[in-house]
């Protein structure tokens, strides 16, 4: 995952040492050793005062978005495989207090306020079961990957009420008010004097879906010289969501191609192009790594990657950098969308090798 975003999100032609559950599934034949990996991503980070309006008295919104990944991968003779779990949790919530009613009865010494608290939320809970396999023949490479797709949408607005009630004593001059607003402060200051907090939900959409999912991909060499001195090209294909499973928030039907090179042993460029079928335009991803290792008893490894591409018409600019020490990986990834930092994606992964 942190690999695929730190190069752009070039992932169609690509290999990586641990491949996991995000790329393209033929690249599994390439993993290397046993690769157990754990990695969150956290994005929309969003929170800001809005106009106020009507009898409002104050209006908020707050957007976070976290993607947290578990995975195993490793590869056996020609064949590859990768089990794992990712999941995407999205969460949009807008507050508005409206304007607080208080009034005092003079004749039976009591004070009444209440406060409406009204919360629209928007709120997708998602969770994948993911299992991959790859066989090599030849030069050539071919993968599948299994989904299986829950999702959880709960849309609506949440009203809480808060009445609050205080009665003083007749001992109480209501003619002084330090007197009058001390006598209401301590009265509510015990429990039993705040009546209730009522909460009422009022749901739009509550909806639970599980669906199965599709991933086909492959993957080719191609040398440029009879004696395969030089290194070759690696190009891919990838069909994403080949069923079209009819989910709450569908993932569209991709078909995208993209090729990969490493000119250098410590340099590696790609590119991809994809489609989405049903939607206008077309994406594209353009990226790179430069990596070096350090061998000895606990090989160390630098990489630094970065990128930029075009996805649902909005630009992306990619960073990332990856540290291994021994058989520990650590790794770092942003996405800027629009080069605004509200929605930046910040990516971070640790992977164990053995």
């Amino acid at each position: 995952m942190l690999r695929i975003t730190g190069m752009g999100g070039t992932r169609i032609a690509t290999l990586t040492d641990d491949a996991g559950v995000f790329g393209n599934p033929a690249s599994l034949v390439y993993v290397k050793h046993h690769n157990l990996a754990l990695g969150i991503a956290a994005e929309n980070i969003h929170w800001s005062e809005l106009p106020k309006h009507g009898t409002t008295q104050f209006v908020a919104e707050v957007n976070i978005d976290v993607s947290p990944a578990l995975y195993y991968s490793s590869a056996f003779g020609k064949w590859g495989i990768s089990v794992g779990y990712a999941a995407r949790s999205s969460n949009f919530v807008n507050f508005t207090f409206d304007r607080t009613y208080a009034e005092y009865n003079r004749n039976s010494r009591q004070f009444t306020a209440t406060t409406d608290l009204f919360t629209d939320y928007n709120l997708l809970q998602e969770g994948s079961w993911i299992t991959g396999f790859s066989h090599k023949f030849g030069k050539s490479a071919a993968g599948a990957r299994l989904r299986w797709v829950r999702q959880v949408v709960d849309r609506g607005t949440a009203i809480s009420t808060l009445n609050l009630a205080a009665r003083h004593g007749p001992e109480v001059d209501v003619e002084i008010p330090e007197e009058l607003i001390e006598a209401i402060v301590d009265e509510l200051q015990f429990g039993d004097r705040i009546r209730e907090i009522v909460h009422e939900r009022q749901p739009t959409l509550e909806r639970t879906v599980n669906r199965l999912e599709l991933d086909i991909g492959f993957q080719r060499e191609i040398w440029f010289d009879a004696a395969q001195m030089n290194p070759p090209l690696q190009i891919g294909i990838l069909f994403e969501n080949v069923l079209r499973a009819d989910l709450v928030e569908p993932f569209p039907f991709r078909l995208g191609i993209g090729a990969a090179y490493e000119p250098l042993q410590w340099v590696t460029v790609a590119t991809d192009l994809w489609r989405d079928i049903g939607q206008g335009g077309i994406g594209f991803a353009i990226g790179g790594e430069l990596h070096k290792t350090w061998t000895g008893a606990a090989p160390k490894t630098v990489a630094l990657r970065a990128g930029a591409g075009r996805a649902n018409s909005d630009f992306h600019l990619y960073l990332g950098v990856g540290l291994r020490l021994g058989t520990t990986y650590l790794e770092y990834a942003t996405d800027i969308e629009n080069f605004t930092d509200e929605s930046n994606k910040h990516l971070f992964a640790f992977t164990l090798r053995f």
